[in-house]
């Protein structure tokens, strides 16, 4: 990715990477070439039945190859302005990992772990902030995602391995109490003394498929998240026709 800073232009080597499915979405592979091309920036696809492994196994081909490494998730949308914004302030303010404000499927919870908060989790699990938390270009984070995000190598040879675990809840269950394999890289992360940030003034697209159905009135789409109709197994109350008993 060539840099430029007055008449001067620098080469920052980066390599996108993906742990992805075989199939998905196309809408998103094709706003990717458009965004990371102009920018010099090749994506590597690594693909198997864990994620995290393969995650791990890419990020390991590329350690020593390039300054940094710019995870992709199948299901992000993002443009070549907000590469342009993660990576300027990336190297400007020395970020080890730094990535976009993305929220969760079907919940619109912002995808982020408040500085503080990743060991010792409020009571009733809620966390709040200010409006001036949105104000700084970063702030730092316990956790973050991996829907684009931008990570020093540097700051990766710094981190323990193993990078990706699943760990059980304490009934060896995966219910509440469990960490999973991403969370689990960002506690790594910190214990190698990495920094991990977030800034909200890049805004990351999740992609999510929904059901789409006519209004009652027939005055615009009604939509339904998928997992909403295999629980319920009938359409909306506020869409056309006789609602299934």
């Amino acid at each position: 990715m060539i840099v430029k800073i007055g008449n001067t232009d620098a080469d920052v080597r980066v390599e996108a990477i993906l742990s992805g499915p075989r199939f998905g979405p196309m809408a998103n592979f094709f706003s990717w070439a458009q965004a990371l091309m102009p920018l010099g920036i090749r994506p590597t696809l690594g693909q198997g039945a864990f994620w995290g492994q393969v995650l791990q196994r890419t990020m390991e081909a590329w350690i020593d190859k390039v300054e940094y490494i710019l995870t992709l998730d199948y299901d992000t949308f993002f443009s070549q302005h907000d590469i342009e914004v993660l990576f300027a302030t990336a190297m400007t303010l020395q970020c080890d990992a730094l990535t976009g404000f993305q929220v969760k499927r079907e919940d619109g919870r912002p995808m982020l772990t408040l500085l503080g908060t990743q060991d010792n989790p409020p009571p009733d699990g809620k966390t709040t902030v200010s409006s001036d938390w949105f104000s700084p270009p970063v702030q730092e984070v316990d956790a973050a995602h991996f829907g684009c995000t931008v990570i020093s190598t540097a700051a990766l040879k710094r981190t323990p391995k193993p990078w990706f675990m699943d760990i059980p809840d304490p009934t060896g269950g995966y219910g509440d109490g469990r960490t999973d394999a991403d969370m689990f890289f960002w506690k790594q992360f910190r214990k190698g003394g990495n920094r991990v940030y977030v800034t909200p003034r890049v805004t990351l697209g999740h992609g999510e498929y929904v059901a789409v159905w006519p209004s009652k009135n027939l005055d615009g789409p009604v939509f339904q998240y998928c997992t909403e109709f295999m629980k319920e197994k009938k359409k909306p109350a506020n869409a056309w026709g006789a609602q299934t008993p």
